[in-house]
């Protein structure tokens, strides 16, 4: 899975580089944030503005991630119409709050 990540302040972001988000990549981004949660800030940000497609697969990976860190703040920014659609559709929006880009994101961490 590419991705990258970058801090500011507090903040983590997650860019994930890749057009699909879907049972082929979930099951390693949920392995590397597993890894790395002890690094991430108390604000993480997913910038999924690549994904063009997620499946349900994709969904639970995040999910978990949501679960997985329940102390920290989630959202997600520059989701795709198709990918926010999901979101509305399957309600994960009253979940993880989504934002039209990664500093509306960010402003909301202060």
């Amino acid at each position: 899975m590419r991705y990258e990540i970058s801090k500011q302040g507090n903040s983590t972001i997650l860019q994930i580089n890749e057009e699909r988000f879907d049972a082929k990549l979930a099951p390693a981004f949920r392995n590397h944030v597993e890894a790395i949660q002890q690094e991430l800030g108390d604000y993480i940000v997913l910038d999924i503005q690549n994904v063009k497609f997620m499946d349900s697969s994709g969904l639970g990976a995040l999910m978990a991630i949501y679960k997985l860190l329940k102390d920290k703040n989630i959202a997600v920014a520059n989701a795709q119409s198709p990918v926010l659609s999901l979101f509305k559709l399957t309600r994960m929006d009253r979940l993880i709050k989504t934002f039209d880009s990664v500093d509306a994101a960010l402003e909301t961490a202060v």
